[in-house]
């Protein structure tokens, strides 16, 4: 087990002291959203990062290109500065936490209608399945866990990110001393032995004793979380 200490549960990169977290916006259930990402007078933004939103968002939404949660804040203010008032600011995430902390940022940056889905798309999706209610997610929604995505409609809108097939399966290179997230196919999962790369699918041929060998002392973090952007994903680059 490994117990890390943090300041901040989502990172945000803010150092306003002014700036008052409780001060929220308004939480909607999964009816509330459908009927106010109907209104042309509302502006709905995916408050996740790009490899999220990539397989699965809601019509018609915003979706920043960003890899981190920090980098959609200012990006976000100033693409829609000149809505902060007479517009509906609607947003949503995986489970609610980020958005606690957005709403209450673009409330403090000036936005007078922010709202945001309570309980996030997994909250949303269980609502539209008890209630019956019309479905507005398109794909998948990611998950932090070993299953990487949700369904949550049958369409598919991302494709592998080494063929271009339509694909919205994520995976990580089995290499170990790669792991990149990024999305593979089936048939490129068989050409490519499961790896991002020729140069990891040749190192996935050599004995185990070598490959630890190779991966001493280095530190493969930086390649996971580009989440897709590698120069090594030839369709997606």
């Amino acid at each position: 087990m490994t117990i890390k200490v943090r300041d901040k549960i989502v990172a945000d990169g803010l150092v306003d002291s002014s700036f008052d977290v409780t001060q929220k916006g308004k939480h909607v259930n999964a009816l509330e959203f459908n009927n106010l990402l109907d209104n042309e007078n509302t502006i709905c933004v995916d408050m996740r990062n790009h490899y999220e939103s990539e397989i699965g968002h809601f019509q018609n939404a915003i979706t920043p290109d960003v890899d981190t949660f920090r980098e959609s804040l200012p990006i976000i203010e100033e693409d829609l500065s000149e809505h902060k008032k007479e517009k509906n600011l609607l947003m949503y995430c995986t489970g609610g936490i980020r958005c606690e902390k957005a709403s209450a940022y673009f409330k403090h940056k000036g936005f007078q209608n922010v709202y945001q889905l309570e309980g996030g798309i997994i909250e949303y999706a269980r609502q539209v399945k008890t209630l019956g209610i019309e479905n507005k997610f398109i794909g998948k929604n990611f998950v932090f866990d070993e299953r990487r995505g949700e369904r949550i409609s049958d369409e598919v809108i991302a494709q592998c990110h080494q063929c271009g097939a339509p694909c919205d399966t994520h995976v990580n290179c089995i290499n170990e001393a790669c792991h990149l997230l990024f999305i593979q196919c089936k048939a490129c999962q068989e050409k490519m032995d499961q790896c991002c790369s020729t140069d990891c699918q040749e190192i996935l041929a050599l004995p185990l004793e070598q490959q630890r060998e190779l991966r001493k002392g280095t530190h493969n973090s930086n390649k996971i979380f580009k989440k897709g952007r590698s120069e090594v994903l030839k369709f997606k680059q």
